[in-house]
């Protein structure tokens, strides 16, 4: 800006100077505003900045929340479901995932994750809950899927306002097969306290009847009715004999005693034993062992006591093949099994029976004690193995024995291994 000159004369001179001061004033205000304002926009974009750092903390922490609290339910057994307010599915675990069919995971309706037959009952339970009706439980129950699955549902509120529901689905099918045991266990403890009064009693009138027909068999030799009848009499005190037999190894099991022994001895000897029990040639019985098994800890009598029980049952069961009794070993890792099996090719248990014929007194056969399986289960019990019945493919059963072998020496060949 250039200033009037020094020599200018006349009344335009002072008020040239006073609008060059004014001027220059209104440049420094002018600088002076745009300072401030920048001042003050790099303030705001701070406080901008640190808000927006600050909400994204809080979003990166509430996220972590997010993932600890889904990595801890997905950690559960049991299936964790929570619904909304809107009957829509906001958070579920793995094992809900599993047990519901929820590949797709959240937001899906509740009534989508329910068999159809239960949905009326499902809105009754909602309802209970959304309103907290005392006419309702506080933890409703729906158990579905023949008995396996119980599934316990409780309101969540917060500060008296409804906000969802946590749905709890738990599989039962262990606990009721431990209170099955157990009420095994109890029946058979009563069992024993009279079992040696049972022996007593009916043994010594039973070897009077089978001594009276034995006699009357000799006496009159000459009558063939008398013989059958006397014959039939001795079989049904020789059946007898044997129930009590079963009934006092039931109700008090002897006491292993272990021994090395090899494995497809005992199945050969129980296969023999089977076969000469019905007057059957050693081909009744086919064999399929392993050459290569380890030796095994075992009580040789307990074990093939058991064996021709399952071999027995397989006779039982008829079939258009002779049943088979097989022998080999399942290695996983350092540790391993010798698995036997007895297969036959009969009419087969049903599915629904498979594990009711373990229990005391459950049978199929018109003329079973109920009685052999239990047993079975005993001893493979005493040995620390697994016994379980399935269905073969084809038709007919398989009874499996599974003894655990533990490994001395990794990579060590088969024989070197010793019952776990």
């Amino acid at each position: 800006m250039r200033l009037p000159s020094a020599g200018l004369a006349g009344p335009a001179a002072p008020f040239a100077v006073a609008v060059a001061v004014a001027l220059a004033l209104l440049s420094l205000a002018a600088a002076a505003v745009v300072l401030v304002a920048r001042t003050r926009a790099r303030a705001s974009t701070r406080t901008l900045a640190e808000a927006l750092a600050a909400a994204e903390r809080e979003r990166e922490a509430r996220a972590a929340d997010s993932r600890r609290l889904q990595a801890i339910i997905d950690s559960m057994a049991d299936g964790v479901i929570f619904i909304d307010a809107g009957d829509r599915i906001a958070l579920v675990n793995a094992a809900g995932r599993s047990l519901r069919n929820l590949r797709d995971g959240e937001r899906r309706p509740v009534k989508e994750c329910h068999p159809r037959a239960t949905h009326a009952m499902l809105d009754r339970v909602m309802g209970y809950l959304r309103r907290g009706d005392d006419a309702g439980a506080a933890h409703s129950i729906i158990k579905e899927r023949e008995g396996r699955y119980e599934t316990t549902y409780a309101a969540v509120r917060v500060d008296g306002a409804y906000v969802g529901t946590v749905m709890v689905i738990r599989d039962i099918a262990e606990r009721r097969t431990l209170e099955r045991r157990l009420l095994d266990a109890e029946r058979l403890a009563g069992l024993g306290q009279m079992s040696a009064q049972i022996a007593h009693e009916l043994r010594n009138p039973l070897n009077v009847i089978d001594g009276a027909a034995q006699y009357l068999s000799r006496r009159f030799a000459a009558d063939p009715e008398v013989r059958e009848y006397a014959g039939l009499v001795g079989d049904e005190v020789q059946r007898v004999n044997r129930f009590v037999s079963a009934l006092l190894g039931v109700a008090r099991p002897a006491e292993p005693s272990f021994a090395p022994v090899a494995v497809n001895r005992l199945l050969r000897d129980a296969a023999q034993r089977a076969a000469v029990a019905r007057g059957l040639p050693a081909s009744a019985v086919s064999l399929d062992l392993s050459p290569d098994l380890p030796v095994l800890d075992v009580d040789g009598s307990m074990i093939t006591e058991a064996l021709v029980n399952l071999v027995q049952n397989a006779l039982d069961a008829g079939g258009t093949t002779p049943p088979e009794l097989a022998s080999r070993y399942e290695a996983d890792g350092g540790d391993g099994a010798v698995v036997v099996e007895v297969r036959d090719r009969g009419c087969g248990i049903p599915p629904d029976q498979l594990d009711e014929v373990l229990r005391p007194f459950v049978t199929t056969k018109p003329t079973g004690t109920g009685l052999g399986l239990v047993v079975v289960v005993r001893a493979v019990e005493q040995h620390r193995g697994r016994f379980e019945l399935a269905p073969r493919d084809g038709g007919g059963t398989v009874a499996r024995i599974r003894f655990p072998v533990r490994q001395t020496v990794s990579g060590a060949a088969r024989g070197s291994g010793v019952a776990a």
